[in-house]
């Protein structure tokens, strides 16, 4: 029996993008046609660089950015470390401009304790930036900085070339795995009272087709709309997609750790959203299960 073909427009954008990249035609046609679906270059990218065996495309040098909140050491005291190991860092007032050059400290007054300052890396990419992290948490244990429930650790990744659709499934995906994600986090970085990142579980993300739609969901019912889990006012601000909830840690282990689970996270938004809420770890399915079992055991230590 033969069945009437689908037209254009019945079919899934999947089902359209399946059909071009299967179909006849060099790879620059099939770059123009995935772009006439109103995919952006890197969603055309990220298409070319998949394969059946690998769908979950690689985003190792997708732009991320760190900043490490701790306290009890003096800002000469970092610098020199930092600079003793050929990275370079400057002393500077509060700001938010984005440097692609030099980590920064800056003062926050959110951070209860002696000296208390915040490491501000420059724009990173792949293993080169996850290196220069790494000596700078060195350095950081080094001068003897540390953490309590007032500090914090947040990551951007850079979303000028993320598309409405991905972005929304990005925060669509993270309110359906907040619960899983709590038991592995401190109970200070769980609580709803906690005023630097509150759960984004209660938002209704519907009916939101743009990355502007999501910021004025949160916006409607927050007075700053940035201190959420998942923060949206970083796109306005940077263009980029900003993760709050991980408490303060000079430890690089596990910032790597929280780093792979956010880029894995952006991974699989990118064609994937998820229909239920996710209450366990064992259950995260872009998690291979050696990640899992690190999660696991922070959730053991911490509860």
């Amino acid at each position: 029996m033969f069945h009437k073909q689908k037209s254009n427009s019945m079919k899934t954008l999947n089902e359209q993008i399946a059909e071009v990249m299967n179909g006849k035609g060099s790879r620059t046609t099939k770059r123009i046609k995935l772009i006439e679906f109103g995919l952006t270059p890197f969603d055309v990218q990220v298409i070319f660089n998949s394969t059946k065996a690998t769908p979950n495309y690689k985003i190792n040098n997708l732009t991320f950015g760190v900043e490490i909140e701790a306290f009890n050491f003096t800002r000469d005291a970092l610098i020199n470390a930092v600079r003793s190991r050929q990275i370079a860092i400057e002393s500077e007032c509060y700001n938010h401009t984005d440097s692609r050059h030099h980590y920064k400290i800056v003062s926050d007054g959110s951070i209860n304790g002696n000296n208390a300052n915040e490491v501000v890396s420059p724009i990173l990419k792949g293993k080169k930036g996850e290196t220069s992290l790494k000596l700078v948490c060195d350095a950081l244990a080094e001068v003897g900085a540390d953490v309590n429930k007032s500090t914090g650790l947040h990551i951007h990744f850079d979303a000028s070339s993320i598309s409405d659709t991905h972005y929304i499934n990005i925060f669509k995906n993270y309110q359906k795995l907040e619960s899983a994600i709590d038991t592995f986090m401190p109970r200070s970085r769980r609580a709803s009272n906690n005023m630097f990142c509150k759960s984004i579980i209660g938002f209704d993300f519907s009916n939101c087709y743009t990355k502007l739609d999501i910021y004025n969901v949160v916006g409607r019912s927050m007075a700053c709309p940035r201190y959420v889990k998942v923060n949206p006012d970083a796109y306005r601000r940077h263009k980029t997609i900003e993760f709050r909830q991980h408490s303060g840690t000079v430890e690089y282990e596990k910032i790597s750790k929280w780093l792979n689970f956010l880029r894995k996270l952006i991974e699989f938004s990118f064609d994937k959203c998820l229909t239920e809420n996710v209450e366990n770890i064992e259950d995260i399915p872009f998690l291979s299960d050696t990640e899992k079992q690190y999660f696991i055991n922070r959730r053991s230590a911490l509860n």
